[in-house]
């Protein structure tokens, strides 16, 4: 919903934009003809923020202790990863727990999986340094991911490119005539392509780098008379 709002009144903006640059002129009946096209844009950025995909676990002989060996793992595992999210709490959500008797019938495993956003993904290999010396905490993922604030300036800036291909289009079917804005349709869906992490072995430790960019993707529809 978020978005939705923010994408609302990126458009609003840019067609007021469009309003000054393509008056709608006033063609009497007959003189006029009417071009419909369609383009997009796309927008990208090095990604600002990264999530964390973690598993952990306790063991015990029965349930209870196993629950609680779990319970001071993840204390440890807060304490440690709130310095990255700026002490919000917030930012770290559990995905699954369970609790269950070892296959080999010896005792009790309590498991769970968590996610943890970061703000700032310079900090990613800081973290997993740290989070190396608490005991059964498994990394599973690493995720670059866009800010919110880049998502709405990519869209914005992809929208901007969408209208200026969708106006080159036009100018070039009606020979460079003069161009009345009658309407537009965009799209109120914005596709991100994600990069997860990739590991390298730098001085025997596993290091993690981004590689590519993201890019925000919008498509318009618009309609112009010229004459």
């Amino acid at each position: 919903m978020f978005m939705i709002a923010v994408l609302a009144v990126l458009i609003m903006g840019i067609l007021l934009a469009l309003a000054i640059l393509y008056p709608n002129n006033t063609f009497s009946k007959g003189e006029y003809t009417t071009v419909v096209v369609s383009a997009s844009g796309t927008s990208y950025a090095l990604p600002e923020n990264a999530v964390l995909y973690v598993t952990m676990n306790g063991t015990g002989k029965t349930a209870a202790i196993a629950a609680a060996n779990l319970s001071l793992t993840l204390s440890q595992f807060n304490y440690t990863v709130l310095k990255y999210t700026n002490n919000d709490s917030g930012e770290i959500s559990t995905l699954s727990y369970s609790l269950h008797k070892q296959y080999n019938g010896t005792g009790y495993v309590a498991e769970e999986s968590l996610s943890v956003y970061l703000p700032s993904i310079d900090t990613v290999n800081q973290l997993l340094s740290t989070l190396s010396f608490i005991k059964n905490v498994y990394i599973d993922q690493i995720s670059a991911q866009l800010s919110q604030q880049q998502v709405s300036e990519m869209t914005k800036n992809a929208l901007t490119i969408a209208l200026q291909n969708a106006t080159s289009q036009a100018e070039i079917l009606s020979n460079n005539s003069t161009l009345s804005l009658k309407n537009i349709t965009v799209s109120e869906q914005y596709r991100i392509y994600p990069y997860v992490a990739s590991a390298s072995s730098l001085g025997g430790e596993n290091q993690f780098f981004f590689e590519g960019r993201q890019g925000v993707t919008e498509s318009v529809t618009a309609v112009f008379n010229y004459r």
